[in-house]
């Protein structure tokens, strides 16, 4: 391997990390216009029915910033808002839903949790977000696959290793 194919293959690795992150932010954008969709709808529902009724499911679509997540990962979670302190306007805390090692949430996730009309708007949800769950997924493999054949090149790029050999 020559000089000018390190180079290449760099360059060649670069537009492929742009583009895997433009990609990751276009996701992105289209997971928190649904979670946002989600909210209005939500909203909408709670103003239709007594307060008993309104429920306590969340989404959001979370920045992942620990040390092995690459630059632009993200994760959409469930969660159940909890009222610290009802009289204490603005109050709350939140519990994350498990989702379990599947890229949707089960409707069995939900149960006991939320209401029955939360449950079916979540489900409608998780038909919008479980692709984009997979698309993360594999980004986030192709990004790891790339760094890892890059650092076999470098490790072999001096052993004499030939093309098609």
């Amino acid at each position: 391997m020559t000089g000018q194919d390190v180079k290449t293959d760099a360059a060649a690795a670069e537009e492929i990390e742009r583009w895997a992150q433009a990609r990751m932010e276009a996701l992105r954008a289209t997971a928190e216009a649904a979670a946002a969709q989600f909210w209005a709808q939500a909203m909408a529902e709670r103003r239709r029915r007594p307060k008993a009724e309104w429920g306590r499911l969340g989404v959001r679509v979370r920045q992942q910033n620990t040390a092995r997540a690459l630059p632009g990962a993200f994760a959409i979670e469930w969660f159940e808002c909890r009222w610290a302190n009802p009289q204490a306007r603005g109050a709350t805390r939140t519990a994350y839903i498990r989702r379990g090692r599947q890229l949707r949430y089960s409707r069995a996730a939900f149960r006991g949790l939320a209401q029955p009309w939360e449950i079916a708007l979540a489900e409608a949800m998780e038909d919008r977000f479980a692709p984009i769950r997979r698309l993360v997924q594999s980004l986030s493999a192709l990004r790891v696959q790339l760094r890892q054949h890059l650092r076999l090149e470098h490790r072999l790029g001096g052993t004499g290793a030939q093309e098609g050999a």
